[in-house]
């Protein structure tokens, strides 16, 4: 008679308890699974700003060793497929070579005829997007840091349609002395105040991410 209580008791609370389970079983997957994806679109968004960091410094003539720091383990680690191969080894040589080579070649006078500016462009992050009704499957300063993302991401954005548009100026005929000299004044301002917005995303993405591209969620 007790043993049959017993088991209607055990009966009862595994009844009541499998829902939860089952909950926090569904919960504890999708986060891994979105964790994983989200891993592999910030690995690839951090590398590509790497290369777009590197570039604008080395324009501006204005690489230091904090940027050097900031890219190096990036590059380094970095082991999947690009269209950037080539640029990709020649920055892993000029590593080789030591930091105060490698800022004092960025930092060298451009050579002759090497005179038009970049023209960057915008960069997304569609899954973080997506998914940001699921962000409370994380703890709140994971949240807390993918939201960071997002928003840097935007300023960046922001940054570069400012660019853009002195850019597209530089071929405007009608712009001359003065005027002409206040818009490259523009893009040089405007591309020194991008590469800052790069770093800032590249730092937002260092806090949720390893520089092997391992999560850190």
């Amino acid at each position: 008679m007790i043993d049959d209580v017993i088991l209607v008791v055990l009966g009862w609370l595994l009844g009541t308890l499998s829902p939860g389970i089952s909950d926090a079983i569904g919960r504890a997957r999708r986060r891994r699974a979105i964790r994983r994806v989200l891993a592999t679109e910030l690995h690839e968004l951090r590398f590509m700003l790497a290369l777009v960091l590197e570039r604008m410094r080395s324009k501006l003539r204005t690489m230091d060793q904090a940027v050097l720091n900031l890219v190096r383990p990036i590059l380094l680690a970095y082991r999947d497929n690009t269209e950037d191969v080539a640029i990709l080894e020649a920055a892993k040589k000029l590593l080789e070579k030591g930091d105060a080579v490698y800022i004092a070649l960025h930092n060298a006078p451009s050579p002759a005829g090497e005179g038009s500016w970049l023209l960057p462009v915008p960069y997304d992050a569609p899954f973080l997007k997506s998914r940001l009704e699921d962000l409370s499957l994380f703890p709140p300063a994971t949240q807390q840091r993918l939201l960071r993302i997002v928003g840097e991401l935007h300023l960046f954005n922001e940054q570069v349609a400012i660019v853009r548009q002195a850019h597209d100026r530089t071929f405007d005929t009608s712009l001359r002395g003065e005027n002409y000299a206040a818009n490259e004044k523009n893009l040089t301002t405007g591309t020194e105040k991008l590469a800052v917005r790069a770093e800032a995303l590249i730092r937002a993405i260092n806090r949720v991410l390893g520089p092997d591209g391992q999560p850190l969620l």
